[in-house]
């Protein structure tokens, strides 16, 4: 895995000064594990986090009211004492998007929305592991953004999308795809695919279906909540940092925290 001098994205970095990104996933395993949720269940607050994660005026009312009753109110504000650590600079990048930019919803994520969005991750991969993992089909869809900047990427399409062709031993798609594989899971990187076929033809043979994911913050639970409009169980693992040329104008090394992805395949 990369330095984490060279892994400062956009308005996140998982590794937040470290040397790996560990710390960031035991702070969000323990804040759900400390019974922040004032709800019943995970699934229950998902559903409470995508009724509003959409709302950005309200979400920034709610985290300024310290000491309100409000279940949106109190979760913000934990969430922004033990996750702010991991962003950048949110403010300078929405202050500073061109008008064109500001029509893009994922770029003009806000403060509020990366920590629920975060915490909508870790709740999404707990309700659906055991389901991904009993699927019958299983694919994984890996960013572009992820492969060996020093070499020309050989990946070519196999009618369905990009297959890796492990061209680079020093490839973050070479080695999750292998990761993926070892487990039977179909690993493409994400260019082409049609979702909706993938699913209706898998479930045309009777085959149940599981989708594994990686990408930046905003773009994983897009795919997350893709996955659930079709009853599909998807589980994923976020990029350390946001870094591709949609971010930052050209493509910048990435890294994903290959424990991470293990642990939510065994």
């Amino acid at each position: 895995m990369p330095g984490q001098t060279k892994i400062i994205g956009k308005t996140y970095s998982l590794y937040s000064g470290k040397t790996n990104t560990d710390e960031y996933y035991s702070d969000i395993s323990e804040l759900v594990d400390s019974h922040i949720l004032p709800v019943k269940s995970a699934e229950e607050f998902v559903s409470i986090i995508r009724k509003n994660s959409g709302k950005k005026r309200f979400l920034k009312a709610q985290k300024v009211k310290a000491g309100s009753e409000s279940i949106i109110s109190k979760i913000l504000n934990e969430l922004e004492s033990k996750l702010s650590k991991f962003f950048t600079d949110i403010d300078s990048h929405l202050k500073n998007l061109t008008l064109s930019e500001k029509c893009d919803s994922t770029l003009t994520t806000s403060r509020e929305q990366y920590l629920l969005y975060m915490l909508e991750v870790e709740l999404v991969n707990r309700i659906n592991k055991e389901k991904f993992q009993s699927s019958e089909s299983k694919f994984a869809f890996l960013p572009h953004c992820l492969h060996d900047l020093d070499k020309d990427c050989l990946s070519a399409s196999d009618g369905t999308d990009y297959v890796c062709k492990s061209c680079s031993k020093n490839c973050s798609i070479n080695a999750v795809s292998k990761l993926l594989k070892i487990n039977d899971i179909k690993a493409y990187i994400w260019r082409e695919a049609d979702l909706k076929k993938i699913f209706k033809l898998a479930r045309s043979i009777g085959q149940s279906v599981g989708v594994f994911g990686v990408a930046c913050i905003p773009e994983l639970v897009n795919g997350l909540r893709l996955c659930a409009s079709y009853d599909v169980p998807a589980i994923g693992v976020p990029l350390d940092a946001n870094r591709c040329v949609r971010w930052m104008g050209d493509f910048y090394p990435n890294s994903v925290n290959e424990e991470k992805i293990l642990s939510l395949l065994t």
